[in-house]
């Protein structure tokens, strides 16, 4: 599901204490994601539950109440997301620049109740399987103006003006 409206001073930690009040051990996967240059969120998340009936607790639990605890006027809205299922979700970003950034940054897989040792307990994120798409995601990313916070204005500026390889001048 993509979780909106979420306070933008909100970081991972703490959607995911949130997102457990209701949910937990039901979800594998949080990708919240961040705008580099401000070190906040963009206001959404993508989460995927292990079974439809925890869908709907979710939504019934978290759909259209406020986030108090935040201080914040924004009301929660949980819709389906156009990418479905961990296996789905995993291909998506294994590849992706985003994989290259601070750890607090990266999509999180989680154990769920089926393995109730370790449940809840973040799982190990598999390995990049297509180098070309990881370059390209790359390229994109600086290219684009995804940068990482740890880029000063100068190099944002060199990498704006940059040219890829494959700019045909269209």
């Amino acid at each position: 599901v993509m979780l909106r409206n979420i306070p933008n001073k909100m970081h991972l930690p703490d959607l995911k204490k949130f997102i457990d009040r209701s949910s937990y051990g039901k979800y594998d996967f949080i990708y919240l994601r961040i705008d580099f240059q401000n070190d906040c969120n963009v206001g959404y998340a993508f989460i995927n539950f292990e079974n439809s009936e925890s869908i709907i607790n979710f939504m019934l639990d978290i759909n259209n109440k406020r986030w108090d605890e935040f201080r914040s006027w924004k009301v929660a809205e949980v819709s389906y997301a156009t990418i479905q299922g961990k296996d789905c979700l995993i291909q998506k970003f294994r590849n992706s620049s985003v994989m290259k950034e601070f750890d607090g940054y990266r999509p999180k897989l989680y154990y769920t109740e089926s393995d109730p040792q370790r449940c809840g307990q973040e799982a190990p994120f598999p390995d990049p399987d297509n180098w070309s798409k990881v370059k390209r995601s790359i390229d994109n990313a600086q290219h684009i103006g995804l940068f990482p916070p740890r880029a000063g204005q100068q190099t944002r500026d060199e990498q704006r003006r940059r040219r890829s390889q494959f700019d045909r001048g269209t």
